[in-house]
């Protein structure tokens, strides 16, 4: 059973709803290449590629509003349409819940009311909440809630960028996305909050930005930046936390496969996809790049099937539950 676990679907009813808050959301998912194909279509590609049980979350578009009521009910919308699709294509999609962060007591509620739904199998999140930043510490009790669930996190880029990234050349996205994957992992090791909550399984996209090419550096710097910026020092090393993530294989670059697969070991390797963004050939080499990377006997099927069971707390193969 090979398992996506980074795909992202916009039904046109939740889009009105948040382009009701965020007009810019269309233009964005207009420019997704697969993004007008139905579910139906959609099912078509996944078995033409070989791929059984797609998971679905909402990517950039969650519901950040500073208004609570209108982040409640667009959040509350987009998790209840997700669920109808794993009702109605049993099997074949499950999904990533969003919750109506930065309003804390709400998002909590909202895992509360959709963690138990048949086919959702963890919570999806932003790599940063408007200006702020996933260490904040009025975030802990989030965290607290989704460690003492076990929960699945994932986190995903915002488009933000960063002072190097801006959306000029469309920078944002293309090397933007995976430094704000790399900020928001080392924020959540470097602040302390994975120690706290030990229990969370997060899940980072793009192999997790630069973490696994950089991380000797993170060993040999952390000491010293430590002492330089007065932060506190975590206990062990950054790369031990960083061996705590799952990773996602967005990339199809073989080479770059092999460096994580090294650096961080392929028992928490994952298949990604990033449809509808990545379509046609491109969708068929985020699976056939894995096969075809070069990697010891049994981990390439290991990181299409086996690795995101585990994660996600499948048995038999069932998206029911995690």
């Amino acid at each position: 059973m090979r398992i996506d676990v980074h795909a992202h679907y916009y039904p046109n009813e939740y889009v009105d709803c948040f382009a009701r808050q965020k007009p810019e959301a269309r233009g964005s998912i207009a420019r997704a290449p697969g993004a007008r194909l139905t579910l139906d279509e959609r099912l078509a590609v996944l078995d033409k590629v070989g791929i059984d049980l797609q998971v679905l979350s909402l990517g950039a578009l969650v519901p950040y509003f500073v208004n609570a009521a209108e982040a409640v009910e667009t959040a509350r919308l987009g998790n209840d349409l997700y669920v109808e699709v794993c009702n109605r294509y049993r099997g074949r999609f499950a999904a990533f819940a969003t919750v109506p962060l930065p309003h804390v007591e709400e998002a909590i509620a909202e895992v509360e009311r959709c963690l138990d739904k048949p086919g959702v199998l963890g919570v999806t999140v932003g790599c940063s909440v408007g200006e702020r930043t996933l260490d904040d510490p009025a975030f802990g009790p989030f965290f607290a809630d989704l460690n003492r669930r076990r929960a699945v996190l994932f986190l995903h880029p915002m488009g933000v960028g960063g002072a190097l990234a801006p959306a000029d050349y469309g920078l944002n996205w293309l090397i933007g996305a995976p430094f704000e994957n790399t900020v928001a992992a080392l924020r959540l090791i470097l602040s302390g909050t994975m120690a706290r909550y030990p229990n969370i399984r997060i899940l980072l996209p793009h192999l997790g930005g630069t973490l696994p090419f950089l991380l000797q550096r993170l060993d040999d710097v952390a000491d010293l930046l430590a002492a330089v910026s007065g932060a506190a020092r975590i206990e062990g090393k950054p790369s031990t936390y960083v061996r705590r993530f799952w990773f996602d294989t967005v990339s199809s670059h073989p080479a770059a496969l092999r460096c994580a697969r090294e650096s961080i070991g392929a028992d928490h390797l994952v298949l990604g996809t990033d449809f509808p963004y990545m379509s046609g050939p491109k969708l068929e080499r985020c699976v056939t790049y894995v096969e075809e990377a070069g990697l010891p006997a049994g981990d390439a099927e290991a990181i299409l099937s086996g690795n995101a069971r585990a994660l996600l707390g499948l048995d038999s193969g069932s998206p029911e539950r995690h």
